[in-house]
């Protein structure tokens, strides 16, 4: 498995898996803008060229957030979420990102438990914030305010 920035050409592939993975896919031109973003943090999980997991956030040193992070269904339980997560965070730390934020549904206790082992802690929830289901968000930070 490679994990690497995003490219334009990725926007396709990645809007697929967000039909396959959210009530709400973001399409594929809001992907191609964050890819091509020069804020945008974006980075794509391959294996055999083929990518099978994402992550999407933006970036406005010192802080960073983190909107989308996905793994295809057929290649979860294999650590690459959290392999996505510290890439991501390492590289990004590297552009002067020192404090991270994200936002979960309060019923995903998997991506929950990602985070924690990660080593995000909970500030806070915003009642009623997700719909189709509608879930309270789970406000998450990771970095100095920590």
């Amino acid at each position: 498995m490679e994990i690497r920035r995003a490219h334009p050409c990725d926007a396709t592939a990645i809007a697929e898996m967000e039909k396959e993975i959210f009530n709400d896919p973001w399409g594929e031109k809001d992907i191609f803008s964050y890819i091509c973003s020069e804020m945008g943090m974006c980075f794509t999980a391959l294996d055999g060229g083929e990518p099978i997991g994402y992550i999407i956030g933006k970036k406005i040193p010192p802080e960073g957030e983190i909107y989308r992070i996905a793994v295809r269904p057929d290649k979860r339980q294999r650590g690459i979420g959290y392999r996505l997560l510290s890439y991501a965070l390492k590289t990004e730390a590297g552009d002067g990102v020192e404090t991270v934020f994200l936002e979960v549904r309060e019923q995903n206790v998997a991506a929950r438990a990602l985070y924690k082992a990660y080593g995000f802690n909970e500030i806070g929830i915003r009642k009623n914030y997700y719909q189709n289901p509608t879930d309270n968000a789970v406000i998450m930070t990771y970095g100095k305010i920590c």
